[in-house]
């Protein structure tokens, strides 16, 4: 690079961190009330949502109910400052954390974290998520696959608790002090995964195992693997099991619901939730309700998890390029946020919409078997949300099936936008970051106030006599007889 390249690139850096300079919340304690002696505890509720491709969290100071935004050590001097890298790279033995936010595809990365976890817990071998891992590896076992995606998952997840503890203990730094004093961690998986007991077991056993690391992990960028293995292996035999409480597994949708079923927008109702991310698009249908005894409750009728997220546009042209390494991927990904079209573009956006109008069609048709009256469905309303939300792929393809078979005449449903937090502490220019928020905001209530619900596993198919039919009005006319 020439100097007067160099001069042009620090020159933007300078302007870029001063357009989008963050203003910190003040401190929650003042000096005079840290010298004085605190006799309130503090109680802290972390919503921390594990994404695909970026991970997002959010803390709430419970007893004050105020919610705050995790600026992530990594990304601070970046745009969008709360997003956490969810990639690792393995190279000689040894893992590192992301350096460049911006990286979607590092040289030598292990990427799709959280899609591995699943495939693991499903022991879906041949997914083509987990050929990341299984060539760092260098080795064919399932059973050494399945503990190197733990011991990756465990190794990223501390690192991003113990930054997120570090950087909230110096806004609170009196924490601790108190014996009472106590935090909490809540993290969401998709109603589709959270309802398969093998995969919620997994996230709650590495949920807890990277809690209980957070503190050692905090600052940390590499570690060798030998060594990590070896951390946990005594982290298992000597971990305080009381740790274990304060970790919380909730599904995804219910967690980005949470703000718009407390604002005094959100009605009862049946809706179509479509969450698009990095590596697949999360859909369910459920019946929100609301009761003086249940309180806020969802019903899920139908979930499914649609492996046509974000990430795979740009697998799907690469592939038409005939070069699927990282460089290419990361290409792609590059000309696909920058909005152009070529023809490989064109075929992946093709291709991931008829897919997806099938993939909504089949969520649909779900729900729809379990209504007794299937008439219900024509008053369904459609929340669209995630960091990969477009109008074309996404958004076309699933309002395309409501003009189909599944309905007596095509239909129109609403599209409900999320509302703004009120109890979020967010400057004017920071709104902007909700839609990738929203997850992580719902999560950061206490486990006990989240909204209650039940499972479509758990909602029986009706039988053909407990389907609503519409009687049928016979109207009799007088005959001539009749004067």
């Amino acid at each position: 690079m020439n100097i007067f390249a160099a001069v042009v690139q620090l020159i933007r850096k300078i302007l870029f961190q001063k357009k989008y300079k963050r203003l910190e919340p003040e401190p929650l304690i003042s000096e005079k009330e840290l010298d004085a002696e605190r006799k309130n505890p503090y109680f802290v509720q972390i919503g921390f949502d594990f994404g695909t491709s970026y991970s997002k969290c959010i803390w709430r100071d419970v007893m004050v109910n105020k919610a705050f935004v995790h600026i992530c050590s990594i990304s601070e001097e970046y745009e969008l400052p709360f997003l956490i890298p969810s990639a690792l790279v393995l190279k000689n033995g040894c893992l590192f954390l992301v350096e460049n936010p911006g990286i979607h595809y590092p040289e030598n990365g292990l990427y799709h974290l959280k899609n591995a976890l699943v495939s693991v817990a499903l022991k879906q071998w041949d997914d083509p998520v987990l050929i990341p891992f299984r060539n760092g590896l260098g080795q064919n076992g399932n059973e050494q696959l399945s503990e190197f995606v733990e011991s990756c998952a465990v190794y990223f997840l501390s690192c991003a608790f113990g930054d997120i503890k570090k950087r909230l203990l110096e806004k609170m730094s009196d924490f601790g002090t108190l014996a009472s004093d106590y935090m909490a961690i809540n993290m969401a998986v998709p109603v589709a995964d959270a309802q398969r007991l093998a995969v919620n077991n997994l996230y709650q056993k590495i949920l807890c195992e990277a809690w209980s690391l957070a503190d050692k992990f905090a600052g940390n960028s590499s570690i060798k693997i030998l060594e990590l293995n070896a951390i946990r292996g005594e982290n298992q035999v000597h971990a305080d099991r009381n740790s274990d409480s304060a970790c919380f597994i909730y599904p995804e949708v219910s967690a980005n619901v949470q703000g718009f079923v407390r604002s005094r927008a959100s009605s009862p109702g049946t809706y179509l939730f479509s969450d698009t991310g990095g590596n697949s698009v999360d859909q369910s249908v459920f019946i929100f309700m609301r009761d003086s005894k249940r309180g806020d409750f969802l019903t899920y009728l139908a979930a499914q998890v649609h492996p046509f997220g974000s990430g795979q546009i740009e697998q799907i042209a690469a592939e038409c390029a005939n070069n699927t390494d990282c460089y290419n991927l990361e290409y792609w990904r590059k000309k696909k946020e920058r909005r152009e079209i070529s023809p490989e573009l064109r075929i992946a956006l093709d291709k991931i919409c008829d897919k997806l109008k099938k993939g909504t069609e089949s969520t649909l048709h779900l729900a729809k078997s379990k209504l007794i009256r299937k008439e219900q469905l024509i008053d369904i309303r459609v929340i669209f949300t995630g960091g990969g939300h477009c109008d074309y792929p996404y958004k076309y393809a699933t309002m395309h099936p409501f003009s189909g078979r599944l309905f007596p005449r095509p239909i129109d449903p609403d599209v409900i936008g999320l509302p703004i937090p009120i109890d979020l502490e967010l400057a004017e220019h920071e709104k902007r970051w909700m839609s990738r928020l929203y997850v992580a905001y719902g999560l950061s209530f206490e486990r006990n106030n989240l909204s209650n619900f039940i499972y479509p596993k758990d909602v029986p198919n009706p039988e053909p006599e407990e389907i609503w039919k519409p009687r049928e009005i016979s109207v009799e006319f007088p005959s001539k007889d009749v004067t």
